[in-house]
């Protein structure tokens, strides 16, 4: 039987920080993906992430009992400042999107990294 992971989904930087403050502190194995926002047809502006989604979700089906995963939508015009936020945070440094990241950690996956299944198992591992 599959581990039953939550989901928070948000859109945006202060979104972003909300979320890890509300479960940073908890329990949980907190992961963070940041990704395209989706369009009207459930498809992101990102190829990379159209790529990574379906194989992150398989990987989640293993992911440690206790998981969360926050996804973090991003708008194309706001990634492509090259000022934005999420790349000038020193607790982020994103440079690309999809990124996959095991907060707390070092642990990242980046671009095609995260459309490999057992990359993102490793990630997703209970250390």
């Amino acid at each position: 039987m599959a581990n039953v992971v939550k989901h928070v989904k948000v859109s945006g930087f202060t979104e972003y920080l909300r979320a890890v403050q509300q479960y940073k502190d908890s329990s949980l194995h907190l992961f963070t993906l940041f990704t395209g926002s989706l369009n009207a047809d459930g498809k992101s502006w990102c190829p990379d992430c159209n790529k990574a989604d379906p194989v992150i979700e398989e990987a989640l089906n293993n992911a440690p009992e206790c998981s969360c995963m926050i996804t973090v939508y991003i708008d194309r015009t706001t990634w492509k400042d090259m000022n934005n936020n999420f790349r000038k945070s020193q607790d982020i440094q994103l440079t690309s999107v999809p990124t996959l990241i095991k907060v707390g950690t070092e642990k990242r996956l980046e671009e095609g990294q995260c459309a490999k299944l057992s990359l993102v198992q490793m990630l997703l591992e209970d250390d």
